[in-house]
Order: structure tokens, then C-alpha cells, then sequence
């Protein structure tokens, strides 16, 4: 019966690849948004777990997504929470978004204390800042943006020199001193201060006792365990993200059942004689059946395979033009898609099926 299917389809070849194109590229859609989002999100994990800090503090009900809290905390909290035992070292991180050019987020950081809580930086060019108007950038902002040392970048509308490049995942691409960010957008405050423990295994503790600190002034704020980042961020971390991808997800599905169900019909049609023909020789309703039903799950198969070799074209071409990007597709996600698009298909195959099944081959052999 395979056989019969493949040269079902391959006799007529240009309704076949029509049907394989339209099939991959509605589920090349749903791969692309699912693998660029799980990337993103995975780089902003590893990112963050960069810093090398154990702890985080922020004010409340803020997002995990650093660069979208405010900056609405004391500075000088960073130094207070010192006299909390097990606490090694405290920086306090103002946060910012630039649109210029394109969206970046941009840390405020006092880097004598930022280095102790990361074990500072690793400098590719350059070194740490030279005045209150300079930056660091990570390499692949240089790439992204094409700059070097000594080059002048708009932040926050405001002109900054280059001073160092350095090694990225410390939290952000673009580095700036503290005060400066401060003076621009929230002078004395910062969005978040990270906390590094004597030691790692000390997590908990220390959580417990920063919200018992000073008569639990903490209480009210969110104290986040860096190791449970991989469970917090996740797409309900972007507003409206998971719906997003469960729409795309149900159109591919609404895409790939009119496509098999209009190809499978139009052979059926065209094809009515050769079903009286197979019926007359001895061909149950449930050998057409079967029939018709693997060749809507061969063309669903042909077209995810496309589909899948599309989307690491696509991922090679989008990554060589903006290089801080991610693509991460997860296996469980391949196999959702692959679910719907077979749950698809054998509805879009279901009545062609059906029609071919319930054949009279006398009519079908009349059939003009």
C-alpha cells in the first residue's frame, strides 16, 4: 500500500510540492516564533545566571526579565543588607531600556562592587570605565552594531564613548556607571541589587534572613534564588506570549487541514475512475480508506520534514544579520507541532477518505 500512495502522489507532482509548500511554511511559523522565544528566554536565563550572583533583590510584583523593573530602591540598601551574615558582597544595578537604534537594555552598575559579586568582567579590548560618559559593551553588541573602542554610541539619548568590550553574559550588553544612569532616570535608586553568599549551598538562608533583616523591611520586597530562574522565566513571563504561540500553533493546524483536505479532495474527484477501477478488483472500503488517510499523513510528513529544514535556513540567515539573537527549539515543542499537524491532517483527509470509501465501482467506472 506504500507504494501505492507514493506514486498516488508523485503522478501528479506540481499539486504535490504546492501541497508540501504550503504545508512547511504554515508550520515554519510556528517553529520560528516557538524557537526565537525559547531562545531569547534561555540566553536571558544564562545571562542572568552570569553575574554570578546567588541572590536578587527587587521591589515588588517586578519582572524577572531584568531591564523592565523600575527603579524605585535606595541605593544604600545594598550597603545596609552587608550586616546580614553570609552575605560576602551587595551591588546595587540601576536598569534601563534604549531604543536607539535597536532595543537594548542597559545596566547602571558601580563596578568595584559589581566586580565582587561577579568576579568582574573579562575585557576583550579596552578597559573599565575612564568618566561618567563611557560604556562597556559585550561582544556581541560590537558585532550586532559594528563598533570598536573609542566609538560613540547614543544611550538614552545621551552620546557615550566605548571604553572596554568585554566577554558577554554578565546581565547585559551595555554597561554604564551607576550614577550616571541614576542622574537620567531615577537619581540615589536602582531596579535591583545582587547578592553574593559566602556560599552558594547558603541560598536559602540567607533568603530567609534578609526578610527578617531590620524588623522584615524586606518582607515586602522579591527575593529571587538565582537557581530558580530556569521555573520563573518562562513565556507567561511575556504578556500575551503563550497565546500568541497557541494561535500561530492553531492556524498552521487550520492551514495544514485545508491544504491536505482541497489536495485530497480534487484527487478524489480526479482519480474517480481509478477508485472504481481498485473497487471492482476487490478493494474494501477500508483498504480506500487506509489509502487516502496515508496519503494525507505522507504529504503532512513531506512537508513538516521541509518545514524543518526551512527553519534552520531561516535560523542561519536571521542569526547572520543580527547576531544577539537566539534560537532554541525544544524537542517537546517539534513534537507538539508534529501532533497537530497529524491531528490535522487526518481530519483533512477524513471525508476525500470517506467519499473514495463508500465508491460504488459500477458508478465509478461510468464516471466522466
Amino acid at each position: 500500500m506504500l507504494k501505492l500512495m507514493i506514486r498516488q502522489l508523485l503522478h501528479h507532482p506540481v499539486r504535490m510540492l504546492l501541497s508540501m509548500g504550503m504545508i512547511s511554511v504554515a508550520l515554519l511559523l510556528g517553529l520560528v516564533i516557538k524557537g526565537l522565544a525559547t531562545g531569547l528566554m534561555d540566553e536571558k536565563i544564562h545571562r542572568t545566571e552570569g553575574i554570578g550572583a546567588d541572590l536578587m533583590i527587587q521591589p515588588p510584583h517586578s519582572s524577572y526579565i531584568l531591564g523592565l523593573g523600575e527603579n524605585v530602591m535606595p541605593d544604600s540598601m545594598a550597603r545596609k543588607i552587608l550586616e546580614v551574615k553570609g552575605i560576602a558582597a551587595a551591588t546595587p544595578t540601576a536598569t534601563n531600556v534604549s531604543f536607539t537604534n535597536r532595543f537594548e537594555a542597559v545596566f547602571g552598575i558601580d563596578l568595584a562592587s559589581f566586580n565582587r559579586v561577579t568576579g568582574g568582567f573579562d575585557y576583550l579590548q579596552g578597559g573599565p570605565f575612564t568618566g561618567p560618559y563611557t560604556a562597556l559593551v559585550d561582544n556581541i553588541y560590537v558585532n550586532t552594531h559594528h563598533v570598536h573602542v573609542g566609538n560613540t554610541v547614543d544611550i538614552l539619548d545621551h552620546h557615550f564613548t566605548i571604553c572596554g568590550i568585554v566577554e558577554h553574559g554578565k546581565g547585559a550588553r551595555v554597561f554604564i556607571p551607576l550614577k550616571t544612569l541614576q542622574d537620567l532616570v531615577a537619581p540615589g535608586k536602582c531596579a535591583v541589587i545582587f547578592v553574593k553568599c559566602t556560599s552558594p549551598n547558603l541560598d536559602s538562608v540567607v533568603e530567609k534572613r534578609l526578610r527578617e533583616f531590620d524588623g522584615g523591611a524586606l518582607r515586602a520586597y522579591q527575593i529571587t534564588k538565582m537557581s530558580d530562574l530556569t521555573t520563573l522565566i518562562t513565556t507567561s513571563s511575556f504578556l500575551g506570549l503563550s497565546q500568541f504561540l497557541l494561535v500561530v500553533v492553531g492556524f498552521a493546524g487550520v492551514i495544514n487541514f485545508l491544504v491536505i483536505f482541497l489536495a485530497l479532495y480534487v484527487q478524489m474527484l480526479a482519480q474517480t475512475r481509478e477508485i472504481g477501477i481498485l473497487r471492482a478488483l476487490g478493494a474494501s472500503r477500508r483498504y480506500m480508506l487506509n489509502l487516502f488517510l496515508g496519503e494525507a499523513c505522507l504529504l503532512c510528513l513531506f512537508g513538516g520534514g521541509l518545514s524543518l529544514i526551512l527553519y534552520l535556513v531561516v535560523k542561519a540567515i536571521v542569526l547572520s544579520i543580527y547576531p544577539a539573537l537566539s534560537f532554541l527549539l525544544p524537542v517537546s515543542a517539534v513534537l507538539r507541532v508534529a501532533v497537530i499537524a497529524f491531528a490535522s491532517a487526518i481530519l483533512g483527509g477524513a471525508y476525500p477518505a470517506y467519499r473514495a470509501s463508500t465508491s460504488e465501482p459500477i458508478a465509478a467506472l461510468a464516471y466522466e
